[in-house]
């Protein structure tokens, strides 16, 4: 039945024939599709399934994760073999079978960078070392990764990057069954902290662009200690907008680079822990400012605790940035996703390795819950992606030794609580849940309206401190989900389903809840 829903929505979506793009909402952004509100919840196949054969055996799968987007990669060594030949055989192929089952596709180029090197490029690339120059390092020796000052080497990626989207557009340019498309893959170097061939070396010594900084000197004198980093930036960034620009004068369709993040890697040196020049969060105001043809930078958050996960989903949340999570992976991704679109209103969400997630058309343990959120958020999606940014969408997450959280809201405080109450001096306290399982979101309505969706997690109110009255209500409280976007109740819950307040059991649920105070 939600499969089917899903497909509804789809269908009803791509007849809209708008290209997406996003807007600005609130105090962030909408991803807005044939000219709906779209919120992407999806996983990327793994490096090497970007084939048809791996792909469609991949679908199954998908659509018992209850996803709605699949990240797929396309190789420029595939599109491209002999030099000025294109074929695009490999990923219209990908394409059909997308639609067949309802899927709507982000496209990610691996073209000059993946993971911080040169590996996908075409052979042709990698054997003329002459006439496409690569990186060379401290010692002058060349490195696995091109180098970014090189007009060979950007033309080169540009014009096949500007073939693959003049042909999707053919293709493609009416469905809209790609919505997002990724430039690059963590671009950077994981070789050197920048490129020290002697024409780098003569760049590096002059003076640094007037649009990145009001103080003028050399790149020492401006950037001190992040000099080579900052360097390495913005030729790596400068590279990126010129493939972006290419691709979108022929296909006008929203495109992003992702990021390998520094945060939590060691002593966080670049060239080392990470690529260096990549748009990490040191570098973010530089890429923004030399990425017009970019439409957001986006995180791939690997963090594993919680209060640095969140931490980078506010460092890439900005007025000129919209949030995507395009990849992320870990033991608690199933909950991370609602901090993501709870709390720092995420356009898309989508985890690493679809293959290893499933087992067959199977969703091994570890993915379970994340289908389970996937299954329990679809038909709900157009209204949450229409509560993000407006301060009345919030979530609520159990974490070791967290277990509740306060909402403040405009007439009524919400509790919200996981694991068995336990009485104590100052009121009642959550135990914790075996697993740490309990997630939530909370919408305010309307200051007397509410709606509340998650997993093992108890709700209660009370009135907003200051108003008269000391004790809230449940004046009507209803089970069910949304059809076509309207509300549908399946029951009414009162009597030992409200007593205690309004519980969200293990298999997850969604509740409207209408208040009074007295």
């Amino acid at each position: 039945m939600l499969r089917m829903l899903v497909a509804a929505f789809l269908s009803a979506a791509i007849a809209g024939g708008q290209t997406p793009r996003f807007v600005r909402s609130g105090d962030g952004y909408q991803f807005v599709v044939d000219g709906k509100p779209f919120l992407m919840l999806g996983a990327q196949v793994r490096n090497s399934s970007g084939w048809p054969g791996p792909f469609e055996q991949l679908l199954p799968a998908a659509e018992a994760l209850h996803l709605n987007t699949i990240e797929v990669p396309v190789y420029w060594e595939d599109i491209e073999p002999r030099e000025g030949e294109f074929h695009f055989d490999t990923f219209d192929q990908i394409l059909r079978m997308a639609r067949e089952h309802h899927f709507r596709l982000a496209m990610l180029w691996f073209g000059t960078w993946k993971n911080g090197a040169m590996d996908y490029a075409p052979e042709w690339v990698k054997r003329d070392m002459q006439r496409f120059p690569r990186m060379l390092d401290r010692g002058g020796s060349p490195v696995r990764v091109l180098t970014p000052l090189s007009e060979t080497n950007l033309n080169a990626d540009s014009r096949a990057f500007a073939k693959l989207m003049g042909h999707l557009k053919d293709v493609d340019g009416t469905r809209h069954t790609v919505i997002l498309v990724q430039v690059e893959n963590e671009p950077g170097s994981l070789f050197t902290d920048r490129d020290y061939s002697p024409e780098a070396d003569r760049r590096f010594g002059s003076k640094v662009p007037a649009e990145l900084h009001s103080k003028p000197g050399t790149w020492k004198e401006v950037f001190g200690a992040e000099a080579d980093e900052a360097f390495a930036a913005y030729w790596v960034a400068r590279y990126v907008n010129a493939v972006a620009e290419a691709g979108k004068r022929e296909y006008e369709i929203p495109m992003y680079v992702n990021a390998w993040l520094r945060e939590q890697k060691n002593f966080m040196r670049p060239g080392e822990a990470y690529p260096s020049g990549g748009a990490t969060s040191n570098m973010l105001d530089l890429w923004k400012a030399v990425t017009p043809a970019l439409d957001a930078i986006a995180p791939d958050n690997y963090v594993l605790d919680y209060v640095n996960y969140a931490r980078v989903l506010a460092e890439y949340r900005r007025k000129d940035n919209p949030l995507l999570v395009p990849e992320t992976g870990g033991p608690r991704f199933a909950s991370n996703l609602f901090y993501a679109i709870g709390e720092y209103g995420a356009a898309g969400y989508a985890f690493f390795g679809l293959d290893a997630a499933v087992e067959g058309a199977k969703v091994r343990e570890i993915a379970e819950p994340f289908a389970e959120d996937c299954r329990l958020l679809t038909p709900a999606l157009p209204f949450i992606a229409g509560m993000q940014n407006t301060g009345r969408l919030h979530a609520a997450v159990e974490e070791e030794n967290l277990t509740e959280r306060l909402i403040p809201s405009s007439a009524f405080d919400v509790l919200v609580q996981f694991g068995n109450a336990h009485p104590e001096y100052g009121g009642t306290f959550g135990t914790q849940t075996q697993k740490k399982s309990g997630r939530a979101l909370v919408a305010e309505i309307a200051p007397d309206e509410f709606l509340a969706l998650g997993f093992d997690a108890r709700i209660d109110f009370r009135p907003a401190r200051g108003r008269t009255e000391r004790n809230a209500q449940i004046l009507r409280a209803e089970e069910g989900t949304f059809v076509d976007g309207e509300w549908k109740a399946f029951r009414r819950l009162n009597g030992d389903e409200t007593f205690f307040g309004i519980r969200l059991p293990s298999q997850g649920e969604m509740v409207k809840v209408k208040l009074g105070a007295y």
